[in-house]
């Protein structure tokens, strides 16, 4: 019985070892997110973001956060496919809706997050395609739109 117990630590203690390991190389890995939420910038025209990472929760109210600025204008190339990734590390339902070209919420031209209603720990993507004309574009949280908004500037 004292030699199983042996053999067992024997074997017990490698394997909590090399996981010891595995976790400390996965907590020091890199950090690939830039100054710009982990956003991406389009190839020429404009100097617009191509892709934002936006924190959905209750920080202050109900926001949208990159990099710890609450309902942050956005800035987008004319023209160009926009992605927006969505996490929603609050407590409450969150979404995404992006307005459109004609500046109004719940028509025919909004892009809205998919999914629509998206839950404490769980993620979304709204995809559009910015405007044509330069301008500030608007876009909000359906379930708290008084609180949870901003704006899109669309540069040439």
């Amino acid at each position: 019985m004292i030699f199983a117990r042996k053999s067992f630590r024997l074997l017990l203690l490698p394997a909590l070892a090399a996981f010891a390991i595995t976790l400390a190389a996965v907590a020091c890995g890199g950090d690939d997110d830039d100054e710009n939420g982990g956003a991406e910038t389009p190839s020429g025209n404009g100097g617009g973001l191509t892709t934002y990472n936006v924190l959905m929760n209750e920080k202050r109210g109900n926001v949208f956060e990159i990099d710890g600025e609450y309902n942050p204008t956005m800035k987008v190339s004319a023209g160009q496919e926009i992605t927006i990734n969505l996490e929603n590390n609050g407590s409450a339902i969150h979404n995404m809706r992006f307005g459109g070209e004609d500046k109004k919420y719940n028509t025919k031209d909004d892009a809205v997050s998919k999914p629509d209603i998206v839950s404490p720990g769980e993620e979304a993507v709204l995809v559009f395609t910015a405007p044509s004309d330069p301008g500030k574009y608007i876009y909000q949280c359906d379930f708290h739109p008084t609180d949870m908004l901003g704006e899109f500037e669309v540069v040439k």
